[in-house]
């Protein structure tokens, strides 16, 4: 027999198809992948379900209303193997759009469940990214009371240099006044000596005009030796 569906290969092994996906995920049983009405699904062989360890029977009877929708031998399949109750209460038609139905249910389900799979991944990488941001904001906010101590120091430093800057003009100020007053009193004294000189010699002068004519002629007078 060639592949077969897992809803087949479940009943040749008498098992459900949860069980088959289950043991195809787990790698104990080997399957192929391949496109189907609803999408992706599995196929599998007698010899991949003998590999498995799983006893094999004969396909029931029933199997064959669904294995080709539409046709006219499956109708009269159905109606040559279905037991009389079967073929009154339950229609072809509608055991063929509840198998359908079921089909499809499956699939949903196996995206629903791809789904979550993919929401619970998308959940914890949601909160490691969220413990990623509340540490960068830790970090900011540690940074900026970092800046602002800074900030706060740089200022007491700037109104430092300013109060230093104060104190440096102020003694510039004091210090040309002392030079002002260190030239002043080198002038005042230049000028009392010259004062005083100029005083010393009215005195002379007048000194000279006060005394006789007489003594002025009658000043000795040196002769030179012979």
């Amino acid at each position: 027999m060639g592949r077969m569906t897992l809803r087949e290969a479940a009943e040749r092994a008498g098992l459900s198809i949860t069980t088959l996906r289950r043991y195809i995920r787990a790698g104990r049983l080997a399957a192929d992948k391949r496109d189907g009405r609803f999408g992706p699904e599995y196929t599998v062989s007698d010899e991949d379900l003998a590999g498995a360890g799983l006893e094999l029977g004969p396909l029931a009877a029933p199997r064959a209303l669904v294995r080709r929708t539409g046709s006219s031998a499956l109708s009269a399949s159905y109606e040559e193997n279905s037991p009389a109750p079967l073929r009154d209460f339950v229609p072809l038609s509608l055991f063929q759009e509840l198998q359908m139905k079921h089909e499809q249910l499956l699939v949903q389900y196996g995206m629903v469940r791809a789904g979550g799979l993919r929401t619970m991944e998308l959940q914890a990488e949601l909160a490691a990214r969220t413990q990623e941001l509340e540490a960068a904001r830790d970090s900011q906010r540690r940074l900026r009371r970092d800046a602002e101590a800074q900030a706060g120091r740089l200022r007491e430093a700037s109104l430092e240099l300013h109060g230093r800057s104060v104190e440096i003009d102020a003694l510039r100020e004091k210090v040309r006044a002392l030079e002002m007053l260190t030239r002043n009193a080198v002038t005042t004294e230049a000028i009392d000596k010259q004062f005083r000189a100029v005083i010393d010699q009215t005195r002379r002068v007048q000194d000279l005009g006060a005394a006789p004519r007489g003594e002025t002629s009658a000043a000795p007078r040196l002769e030179p030796d012979h």
